[in-house]
């Protein structure tokens, strides 16, 4: 009598592509329900990318506008549900690895295409991280989607994915600027390859660049004026120190840790590989290299070379390939022969990394999810009412507490971040005085003093085991 593990394994190795429909359905099923039921408050660059896009702006001061824009349209679409958030960071997922599968079946068969997306089970960018709807998890669809069309334009020629290559290179930098590792690593894919080369004479490649600076031009021209605003942000990011830690150990610092979150990945595939010799690789190869690790080594000598510090969660969209990578190097008869033992490692690693989610994010931890956003906005809001007119249009504090009451509170207030009109150039002086602002500071974080002479009384609450100040900025001019 066959064992059920050995029913499933038969199942989707008859169908394939039914490792794939439920490898999405526990994305929208566990990846949406638990931090919808779980967390307390969503995660500060949501709530961050909220306060943003409400104001539909070609630009912000520290990334592109196609965050935000999706972020508060798909709010508008939900009535207003924040917890709507979780599902569109999870459709993107779904894009993700339906461009995954279709990249890896330019290479492999359909079971070994199948693995390729549920290694990434084993991806912390890919898992844990992508409850968080922000420019890294939106870059992971574009990214994936940008790969397969390039690769697809350079073997084929054909106009329409070379047009598709053009349109996701523009919303790749839409979402985030370092959208450009990925168009250089295709650029030097395109040169390098001979058949990129001879494309040259033909429209595609030339369409391409005209439909990307096309979608690009209303975000280019903003650029033009606000350009310093990103530029100061990255540089805030600047030096990690003098010598040879910032030069060297701070960029590999950076690659190891981007690496470490694909462990998991390394597990899963263990099963596969240690049971077979390795599959001779295909000639072109290399290109799938270029795309995975492309970003990684540019990121990496970025590092080396201006000794600035590098977050591990920037290379969020590097890896989507990986399980591509993995799966050339297993033979097909294999991948179906130890599919059993891969389908009850896979169980394993789900149920470890996801209790290992909850319990951090609910119970163990220091999770800014944690913090009871919805209080702090409640609080203020009836603070404004209390001593203050008309409905709450502005809030000045720091970027994190902006975010908070701009998104949580009933009138959705618009940010004044750092009480700094420069940042928030959607304001001017003028709306100050028509309508008053309601200042908040939690006590121990970098305070917006300039407007400290503006305020009357102040006024501290305690919310969740935090000290606030609330305060009201009058309306009419400022005091000479």
């Amino acid at each position: 009598m066959r064992s059920p593990l050995s029913f499933l394994a038969e199942a989707i190795a008859q169908r394939p592509l039914r490792l794939v429909v439920a490898v999405c359905a526990w994305h929208l099923l566990f990846w949406v329900l638990a931090p919808a039921l779980g967390y307390r408050m969503l995660p500060l660059d949501t709530l961050e990318l909220l306060g943003w896009g409400q104001e539909w702006q070609l630009g912000y001061y520290k990334h592109p506008p196609l965050g935000p824009w999706l972020g508060e349209g798909f709010l508008f679409l939900a009535g207003g549900r924040l917890d709507s958030l979780y599902l569109l960071a999870q459709l993107g997922m779904l894009v993700t690895f339906v461009y995954v599968y279709a990249t890896a079946r330019l290479w492999l068969d359909p079971l070994r295409a199948a693995l390729a997306v549920a290694l990434l089970e084993g991806s912390y960018f890919h898992t844990y991280l992508t409850p968080n709807f922000n420019m890294n998890s939106l870059q992971l669809p574009l990214w994936a989607a940008l790969g397969y069309h390039f690769l697809r334009a350079l073997r084929e020629g054909g106009t329409g994915h070379w047009l598709l290559f053009g349109a996701l290179a523009a919303l790749c930098l839409l979402s985030k600027y370092s959208g450009l590792l990925l168009l250089a690593a295709c650029l030097a894919a395109f040169l390098l390859d001979a058949r990129g080369r001879a494309q040259l004479r033909r429209p595609g490649p030339w369409l391409a660049v005209v439909a990307c600076l096309l979608l690009l031009g209303p975000h280019l021209a903003w650029l033009g004026e606000y350009w310093r605003l990103p530029w100061n942000y990255l540089r805030g990011f600047g030096s990690a120190g003098a010598g040879l830690s910032a030069h060297l150990f701070e960029p590999l610092r950076f690659a190891l840790g981007a690496l470490a979150g694909l462990l998991f990945c390394a597990i899963l595939w263990l099963p596969l590989r240690l049971a077979s010799r390795p599959a001779p690789p295909p000639a072109d190869r290399w290109l799938l290299a270029a795309l995975l690790f492309g970003p990684l080594l540019l990121s990496t000598l970025y590092g080396l070379a201006t000794g600035s510090r590098l977050k591990s969660t920037w290379a969020f969209p590097f890896f989507s390939l990986i399980g591509v990578w993995a799966m050339l190097r297993i033979p097909p008869e294999t991948a179906r022969r130890r599919l059993p033992a891969f389908l009850l490692v896979l169980a394993g690693v789900l149920a470890l990394t996801c209790s290992m989610h909850l319990l951090y994010k609910t119970r163990w931890g220091d999770s800014k999810t944690r913090f009871d956003g919805a209080m702090l906005a409640a609080q203020a809001e009836r603070y404004w009412t209390a001593h203050a007119n008309g409905p709450l249009r502005i809030v000045i504090g720091d970027h994190i507490d902006t975010a908070i009451v701009s998104s949580y509170a009933g009138s959705r207030p618009s940010m004044l971040i750092e009480g700094d009109f420069t940042l928030s150039p959607w304001l001017r002086p003028a709306d100050v005085e028509a309508s008053g602002a309601l200042y908040v500071c939690r006590l121990g974080s970098v305070c917006p003093s300039s407007w400290e002479a503006r305020l009357g009384a102040r006024h501290e609450r305690e919310i969740e085991g935090e000290r606030f100040v609330f305060g009201i900025v009058r309306p009419g001019p400022p005091p000479d």
